[in-house]
């Protein structure tokens, strides 16, 4: 009987509980969220307070109209010491005459980038896109298509999240931007 007990309380528990990460964690947004996330119709026609979901090869043609470009694919609330605020990134691929694109991997954790100084506007990989909820294998699809390899290829080489292209072509991947 004890163990029946301690089973059940232990099921309730876990049922409580929420991870956040493993899945692009839409489910968990408010209305007010979700109503700011819409599907891209054009690069050129995005609204300031809204989220584009995108693919890596919608992004991959617009990345061919820009002689330099910077991609940042990252996670809201990133505690790790390569995130910087998004503000930091802008101001680099400024300072480089770069087109910057900032990429969310997921929506946990949503209200900490909205409410940090960021430039608009913002990206997130467009996970029913890829027929997965699962976040490891949407981005991976996701930086394949990105780059220009078949979405199911083999992970690349990525050291990171920043993706620097030259007329369209991957110049390099990085964890965290140069020093100047």
């Amino acid at each position: 009987m004890k163990k029946l007990l301690l089973f059940l309380i232990s099921l309730l528990t876990l049922q409580a509980c929420t991870i956040q990460g493993l899945t692009s964690d839409y489910s968990k947004l408010d209305d007010s969220h979700t109503a700011m996330i819409t599907d891209l119709k054009d690069f050129n026609d995005s609204e300031p307070a809204k989220i584009y979901k995108i693919n890596g090869t919608e992004l991959n043609t617009e990345l061919q109209k820009y002689p330099k470009a910077l991609v940042y694919v990252f996670t809201n609330g990133c505690t790790s010491d390569f995130c910087k605020p998004l503000i930091v990134y802008d101001k680099y691929a400024k300072k480089h005459d770069m087109k910057l694109f900032l990429v969310m991997s997921g929506y946990s954790n949503l209200d900490e980038t909205l409410n940090m100084p960021h430039p608009e506007p913002l990206y997130s990989i467009d996970n029913e896109y890829y027929g997965t909820r699962f976040r490891n294998t949407y981005t991976h699809y996701f930086e394949n298509e990105l780059i220009g390899k078949a979405r199911k290829t083999k992970r690349g080489e990525y050291k990171g999240g920043l993706f620097f292209f030259n007329n369209g072509k991957l110049e390099k991947t990085l964890i965290e931007l140069p020093k100047d």
